[in-house]
């Protein structure tokens, strides 16, 4: 446990020492490149230095994760197994399109609680009206407020909100409905959010539907939020809500005007805003439900883009909320943007590797410093690569899995391919979301973004390709090698979503 939190002040160490080196860094680049007085080797060198700037920023906040969560593992802080009180619970399960069979299960899920103080409410703005049927027919026998709602305004959000004012709990629990809670979860929220401090909850949440290689690999992508990063938050009360399995004060819903229904991430933006307002989100190192993962790529591109665009628009309508309040310090206003920011981290290497090749082919020198014998181009994605190597070797070790170590470890290999290549997908989320265009006040199908996969993931191959024959038309250079290492594995997202197409999964 020592040994731990010695680690822990060390990882802290470094992550204020990047902090501190990016001005430091700045500068010494400037110069550098200033030194020069070719206009075009100064424009392009100068743009290659904001790409560094946003990949070095986001290796503070990545180191800073891996020191948290270390630190929330030696910090011994327990909850109650069984809380003696028993609170009134609205539990809210909002659903849009559900099948009928899974919900019903969710729904069976929340009948059985070990806890006799609470109610269930259904908000419901499917449009099969024999899901419907059925739906209000169970909850008729059971005994669970039903609510049908005609519009899709607001999305899940606007579901939530719609029957937020007939809920009759002081602690409001938002359950997803593909997500089936294991009995005791109110009682382990009930041990935690007593202290009036805190805003919400986050319990963990596990998937039942890991079956298929893909559906493996893609699991860590939410493995890691949970056992790296919300564990991290933790530590300064900055927990943030990810949709389900969370528990909010309703004072503080009130306080905020209800969920936040200007973006497509209704959670993160809603934990955003109430933390802004000096409470605290808290985690809970505690499964308290199995849902389900994307069970295809084209599923997985969906909803990562809603999650891209989502983010650029509380970046863009929030950062005066964040930077204005005076509830919480300069750090975890910082923190609070690179939240928004997040996406920004994978594009900007895509947008790294694309530029560094052009001006390779260009012939344009690239003007940076050397630290330690190395050029300094490659200190940032060393750091932010090393970084994510890091944070999933934890993730493997403290995540519930039946897989063994090794077998994990393997799973990685088609989750970075993935990961890497889906970047280039993404780009147009980020541009709308900061434009604040097909947002859902503007009542646009856009919750579940539709693509052309073909000619998207053509595009895509063909882009690579172009960034792969620069790089090759430009040989020998030092920076080749790199370039291509960092380019090829863009295809392995586009060439699987295209077989996707041809070759369908099974429906589970």
């Amino acid at each position: 446990m020592l040994i731990l939190r010695r680690v822990t002040f060390v990882l802290d160490f470094l992550a204020y020492t990047v902090l501190v080196f990016i001005p430091f860094y700045v500068m010494i680049c400037v110069i550098e490149i200033f030194n020069t007085s070719n206009i075009s080797i100064i424009l392009f060198n100068m743009l290659l230095l904001i790409i560094e700037v946003i990949g070095l920023t986001f290796s503070y906040y990545l180191i800073s994760m891996i020191s948290g969560s270390i630190f929330f593992r030696t910090s011994g802080r327990t909850f109650e197994k069984n809380a003696k009180e028993e609170p009134f619970f609205s539990v809210i399960v909002p659903s849009h399109g559900t099948p009928y069979s899974i919900l019903e299960q969710t729904l069976i899920g929340v009948l059985n609680f070990d806890y006799g103080n609470y109610e269930l409410i259904v908000s419901d703005n499917g449009k099969l009206p024999d899901v419907t049927k059925k739906l209000r027919k169970f909850c008729v026998q059971n005994n669970i407020d039903y609510y049908h709602k005609k519009d899709e305004r607001g999305f899940k959000a606007g579901n939530i909100n719609a029957v937020f004012t007939y809920t009759k709990g002081d602690y409001i629990v938002i359950l997803d409905s593909d997500h089936i809670p294991v009995s005791n979860l109110l009682r382990k929220f009930v041990s935690v959010i007593k202290d009036p401090n805190i805003g919400f909850v986050q319990a963990k949440v596990s998937y039942r539907n890991v079956n298929r290689m893909y559906q493996k690999a893609n699991s860590f992508l939410y493995s890691q939020f949970y056992e790296v990063i919300e564990a991290a938050k933790d530590r300064h009360g900055m927990v943030l809500f990810n949709g389900t399995t969370g528990c909010f004060r309703r004072s503080v819903l009130e306080e905020i005007g209800g969920f936040a229904e200007d973006t497509l991430i209704e959670d993160i933006d809603t934990s955003m805003q109430i933390i802004a307002r000096g409470y605290e989100g808290r985690f809970i190192n505690f499964i308290g439900s199995y849902g389900l993962v994307p069970a295809s790529a084209k599923a997985q591109i969906s909803q990562l883009w809603r999650w891209t665009h989502g983010a650029c628009n509380i970046l863009r309508i929030r950062l005066n909320l964040i930077l204005s309040t005076p509830h919480i310090g300069f750090l975890k206003k910082f923190e609070l943007i690179l939240n928004a920011m997040a996406f920004f981290s994978g594009i900007s290497i895509v947008f790294f590797f694309s530029l560094l090749a052009l001006m390779i082919y260009l012939d344009v020198p690239i003007l940076r410093p050397s630290f330690f014998l190395m050029n300094a181009l490659y200190l940032m994605p060393l750091l932010v690569s090393t970084s994510f190597s890091i944070i999933t070797i934890l993730t493997i070790i403290w995540e519930d899995k039946k897989d063994h170590f090794v077998i994990r470890m393997l799973h990685l290999i088609p989750y970075y391919l993935f990961s890497l290549g889906s970047f280039l997908f993404l780009i147009s989320g980020v541009i709308e979301g900061l434009l604040l265009y097909n947002t859902p006040k503007s009542e646009s199908s856009v919750w579940d973004r539709q693509f052309n996969i073909l000619r998207n993931s053509l595009l895509a191959i063909l882009y690579t390709g172009l960034i792969v024959l620069l790089t090759l038309y430009s040989l020998p250079n030092e920076f080749s090698f790199f370039i291509l290492g960092g380019t090829i594995s863009w295809v392995f997202a586009p060439i699987m979503l295209i077989w996707e197409e041809f070759f369908p999964p099974d429906k589970e």
